[in-house]
């Protein structure tokens, strides 16, 4: 199945990710108090950092081990989307 085609907004991709007991208990009673799943208040998280050049900024900073694949995030002006580009090798 080609991501993309003929899905509207259909959504495909899974991430699986294990939490610690103290971080799911912050999750369910946040999703509790949003009035929405804790898979859709995940998933709303996630998206709200991908979609936040500091977030981004912050964790490459962080946790980036080789700067070859450190990305530079850029907001598209024709979508207004936040995009990707790889960082040129120097």
């Amino acid at each position: 199945m080609i991501e993309g085609k003929g899905l509207g907004d259909k959504k495909i991709n899974r991430v699986n990710m294990s939490l610690s007991n103290r971080y799911d208990t912050k999750l369910k009673r946040l999703a509790t108090a949003c009035n929405m799943r804790p898979t859709t208040l995940a998933e709303r998280l996630i998206v709200f950092c991908l979609e936040s050049p500091e977030l981004v900024s912050i964790l490459q900073e962080k946790y980036s081990v080789h700067d070859a694949y450190k990305v530079i995030p850029l907001e598209n002006y024709i979508t207004g989307e936040l995009e990707f580009l790889l960082k040129e090798k120097e």
